[in-house]
């Protein structure tokens, strides 16, 4: 074979190598950025019209110096579950937190309130004590495993969904949205338009 000819042959071989296919989508379950979803796809149950109203499980009387948390009347809610020991919780706390004044700026005013599944309350207040960011959010903890978990079958069919779980209502307190998994950066206009 000629010089050439051996030179194309490596070429087609490198070129029958390259062969492109569709990248993986992001997992859905890590905070990672991603392109924007409509609402209605964001949200695994959405409700129009008649819906449950969203409430709060019994919960464990807070450590000395905070108060118990609550859901506010006449406003709209994002309620967030998470734990200590969920690490796709922690990495989107940040951007849920940041996602609060910046739906305000928007003219979507949303008390952001962080329910925590941890059994151990000493370690929860640990955890809060290491991380002031979290200083100014509402946070409440589930009284019990199995109350949280009676709770929760009102709002998703398996009481054993992974965390984080998001539970969006509005202003009336009716559910409006319900989104297993973890915030992404390009989710915020779905979110905001679930809100609305």
């Amino acid at each position: 074979m000629t010089r050439i000819a051996v030179c194309l042959l490596f070429a087609a071989l490198a070129g029958c190598k390259d062969q492109r296919s569709e990248p993986a989508p992001p997992a859905r379950y890590e905070a990672v950025k991603a392109p924007a979803a409509s609402a209605s796809r964001w949200c695994d149950n959405s409700f129009v019209g008649a819906a449950p109203r969203l409430t709060l499980p019994p919960l464990a009387a807070p450590a000395a110096g905070r108060g118990q948390a609550s859901l506010p009347a006449g406003k709209r809610v994002w309620l967030n579950l998470w734990a200590t020991w969920c690490q796709p919780c922690l990495r989107e706390m940040p951007l849920l937190l940041k996602w609060q004044t910046d739906l305000r700026k928007d003219g979507v005013e949303v008390e952001v309130l962080l329910l925590s599944l941890d059994e151990d309350g000493p370690v929860l207040e640990k955890f809060l004590a290491e991380h002031k960011e979290f200083a100014s959010a509402k946070i409440g903890r589930a009284a019990s495993q199995r109350d949280y978990e009676q709770w929760v079958s009102s709002y998703v069919k398996d009481p054993g969904t992974p965390i984080p779980l998001h539970l969006l209502a509005s202003a009336d307190g009716n559910l409006r949205c319900v989104r297993g998994g973890s915030l992404r950066e390009g989710d915020y206009p779905a979110a905001k338009a679930a809100l609305r």
